[in-house]
């Protein structure tokens, strides 16, 4: 709000009252500086106490990790040598199962070969494929041949590449290719 003086100046200056400073006036403000001083003194002395004592703590946590470091350097060591104990484990499982994977294919491989077909190629590839070539007199012994490789348990998706008439020593003969899978062996497991 504006406040005009609409006095004469020489009624103004009748009207200004000085203003006398007394001692009691200052007990106010300098208490509250005071109050704000103790307060400011207190959280800075309480902060210091908290500072110091987390500090002590951490001390305190660095000598027991330092203390515990040769144990915890032996844990990691152990597990690193269990890992490595495990990936053997691993090898040796994988390579005994497979180790017995090949002889129940040939012995298989032997049951399912009728009369009069002899085969001159059994090759298997990386994968689960395994492919096969012979020799017989008919194509009812390859038609058979191919049929007891299907109810197999070892065997899968048999399939006929190629028969074609052929000679062997001057004899007759029925030369074929068979491509098969091989299904995973159960009883390996």
């Amino acid at each position: 709000m504006i406040r005009i003086n609409l006095l004469p100046r020489e009624d103004r200056a009748h009207r200004r009252v000085q203003m006398t400073f007394q001692p009691g006036d200052l007990v106010v403000p300098v208490a509250v500086v005071a109050a704000a001083g103790l307060v400011i003194l207190g959280t800075t002395l309480s902060q210091g106490a908290r500072v110091s004592s987390l500090n002590r703590l951490i001390a305190d946590i660095e000598a027991e990790s330092r203390a515990l470091a040769p144990q915890i350097e032996k844990v990691n060591r152990l597990a690193q040598e269990r890992a490595e104990l495990d990936l053997r484990l691993g090898i040796i499982s994988k390579l005994e199962k497979g180790r017995t994977q090949t002889v129940r294919l040939m012995d298989e491989l032997a049951r399912c070969v009728p009369d009069h077909l002899w085969l001159t190629l059994s090759q298997q590839d990386a994968g689960n494929k395994l492919n096969l070539e012979g020799v017989t007199y008919s194509n009812l012994v390859v038609s058979d041949f191919m049929s007891r490789l299907e109810r197999s348990p070892l065997f899968a998706t048999v399939e006929l590449g190629v028969a074609e008439r052929g000679q062997v020593t001057g004899k007759d003969v029925v030369k074929f290719r068979i491509s098969c899978q091989i299904t995973p062996d159960e009883r390996a497991n």
